[in-house]
């Protein structure tokens, strides 16, 4: 088994939480810094084009409380 390398220690990445105005499924999303929202598919229905932030930024402190 190869060693478990932090993703923070590749590249910048956000966690927000997002939902999908097509079917309201609401989660919560780690993505690289540069992947626009546009390109999300959502879990639940599959479609792209529908994921919008739902205004949450979660930095590193909050993640203690999911």
């Amino acid at each position: 088994m190869g060693k478990i390398v932090d993703i923070a220690e590749n590249q910048p990445h956000l966690v927000s939480e997002v939902i999908c105005v097509k079917c309201f499924k609401r989660w919560i999303d780690v993505r690289p810094a540069d992947l626009w929202l546009k390109d999300l598919e959502c879990p639940n229905c599959g479609m792209s084009h529908t994921i919008i932030e739902t205004g949450q930024i979660l930095e590193d402190e909050d993640y203690d409380q999911l």
